[in-house]
């Protein structure tokens, strides 16, 4: 089945990210004098008495954003010298904020602040004509790791038998294995390619540290293949070695294939939870907002920029983030208030709230946080730390959310969430004016497997097709655990002659799996599933209940096979 594509913000080459990260330092110096002539102003007004309360505190929240953002344009004295600046007049600011004076109140007279502002000047310079790489290490092109794209296996092994057995093995789990030699003078192009995409390196111990250490070599911002070892037997000396050596997991023979594929299908999922992520910035500085959009983008995030706080809610909504970075003073608002704001909706009680500002006084920190935030990331910030920062807490949350909303065993979504996922395709089936295919799929004779194998054993079968599926449908589709050994499949824009053949064709690669048991005798286990046509029905329910009538009139039938529910004349 072909991918449905999504229309979305194109990626941007390593080069135009650098080339739009200059202009914005070339823009950001240009703006930067200009708010140094407009604190000029101020200045003199301050030593002559004619301040206002309200031109203080403006004056004070351009020093703030001078401070918070001209480190990451790459012109760190200058942010400095405005911190300086910018505590010298919080004590007023907070004074009149308390006091409740009038506007027009005359504010204190700093004699020192004249000279300090002129000093300003002298720290704007010109901007090199590139960006350092040690500040900004972006990375062309983004992982997608989700069902749908297939899994890459590179084997490497001495034995051109184990070889074979591996891809003829992984093969049935929808995998695509590409044999490799540790000799071989572009292996160093194909790790590199290879780390762009869900891949994983399974290797011999003759070939393990050898892979591994060209692995570590070309790993790119982050994205270093993960390493299986195959070795010839099992001890502990034999897998310390192996995970010195740098291997991930390991395995020795007789091999276990739906454990080794299980492993690999882990590792993808925890490097794509570790790769991406999506991310809300509510940011009034729209240069300082771009510059980390690029950077984040660059390196895989989904980012959307909120500089209209009015529209914060609407946006939280629209784009489900991850997490949420927001600035703790804003034009007009208190990014302490909108984080208090956010948590009156009990679905975004959990949401990461990260602050990221120039305050660095630990008790002020302490007090924004207990506010409804989680962290605080202090300005300026170098753009490798804002990449490590928001990724590492994007994996995070999304481990969260995984125990909350996904099967523990597969990694599936739950009974009601799949479920919720019915409905919405139903309802995007009327509203778009296309066909879609619900599926109900059960394991044959699978209280027998228990039975015969143990509980242990059964786990491993419902694994193992959970994996299959993953591996054999698109991203576009939805899967989740019904319950025990039966799974939903919601096929959007599909017919029902497509959605047969799919499974079909699922039931007879899982069929060919083989499974061990506790006294190496092994076993194979085949799958029965009931199709209906959602646009057939006016509720999701309904259209389950259609799909569940199918599956049990293929179990009457004599299993191993689909059927396709037939509306009644």
């Amino acid at each position: 089945m072909a991918g449905i594509g999504i229309v979305g913000r194109m990626p941007l080459s390593v080069n135009d990210v650098q080339a739009s990260l200059v202009a914005l330092r070339s823009k950001f110096s240009g703006r930067a004098r200009e708010e140094i002539l407009f604190l000029s102003r101020q200045a003199e007004k301050m030593s002559e008495g004619k301040l206002t309360g309200a031109e203080l505190s403006e004056a004070y929240h351009v020093l703030h954003r001078l401070a918070g953002s001209a480190g990451t344009f790459g012109l760190p004295d200058l942010g400095e010298a405005a911190r300086v600046l910018e505590k010298s007049l919080k004590p007023h600011v907070e004074r009149l904020a308390a006091t409740g004076v009038a506007d027009d109140a005359i504010a204190p007279v700093e004699p020192l602040f004249l000279r300090g502002i002129e000093g300003l000047f002298g720290l704007v310079t010109d901007q090199p004509a590139s960006v350092p790489d040690s500040q900004n290490k972006t990375v062309e092109g983004v992982d997608d790791d989700s069902h749908g794209t297939q899994v890459r296996i590179l084997v490497c092994h001495q034995s051109a038998d184990v070889r074979l057995s591996l891809v003829q093995g992984l093969a049935r789990y929808g995998f695509q294995c590409l044999e490799v030699s540790l000799t071989s003078p572009d292996l160093a192009g194909v790790i590199a390619e290879s780390s762009r995409v869900a891949s994983v390196f399974v290797v011999g111990e003759q070939q393990l540290e050898g892979v591994a250490s060209e692995c570590r070599s070309q790993n790119v911002g982050g994205r270093q293949l993960p390493v299986l070892c195959l070795a010839g037997h099992d001890s502990f000396e034999k897998r310390y070695w192996a995970a010195e050596a740098g291997a991930e997991g390991f395995f020795s023979e007789p091999l276990d294939f739906p454990r080794l594929a299980d492993s690999i299908e882990r590792l993808v999922s925890e490097r794509r939870y570790r790769l991406s992520g999506r991310v809300l910035i509510v940011e009034d500085d729209s240069d300082l907002a771009e510059h980390y959009r690029l950077v984040l983008e660059s390196s895989g995030v989904e980012v959307r920029l909120v500089s209209d706080t009015r529209h914060l809610m609407q946006d939280l909504a629209e784009f489900q983030p991850d997490i949420v970075l927001m600035d703790v003073n804003l034009a007009g608002r208190s990014g302490i208030t909108l984080a208090r704001l956010i948590r009156f909706e009990p679905r975004w009680l959990s949401l990461p709230i990260i602050y990221l500002s120039s305050e660095d006084d630990p008790e002020s920190q302490l007090v924004a946080m207990s506010e409804g935030a989680d962290e605080f990331l202090s300005k300026p910030i170098t753009d490798d730390y804002l990449v490590r920062s928001v990724l590492h807490r994007c994996h995070r949350a999304r481990q969260l959310s995984e125990l909350m909303n996904r099967d523990s065993l597969t990694g599936l979504l739950k009974h009601a969430l799949v479920k919720q996922q019915v409905h919405k395709e139903l309802a995007s089936c009327r509203r778009l004016g296309y066909r879609s295919c619900v599926a109900m799929v059960d394991l044959d004779h699978f209280k027998q497997v228990n039975d015969t194998w143990g509980h242990g054993c059964g786990d491993r079968v419902i694994k193992a097709l959970a994996n299959l599926l993953k591996n054999r449908l698109r991203e576009t589709d939805v899967i989740g655990r019904y319950g025990g050994e039966e799974f939903v499949v919601v096929l959007p824009g599909c017919d029902v002659g497509q959605a047969q053949s799919v499974i079909e064709g699922i039931g007879r690669s899982f069929s060919e799996l083989l499974f061990f048991g506790n006294d190496e005798d092994s076993f194979s286990v085949t799958l029965s599933a009931g199709i209906a046509a959602l646009n057939d029905f006016s509720d999701g329910d309904v259209a389950l209940e259609a799909a569940d009538q199918a599956l049990y009139q293929r179990k009457s039938a004599g299993r191993n096979g689909v059927s396709v529910y037939t509306v009644p004349e």
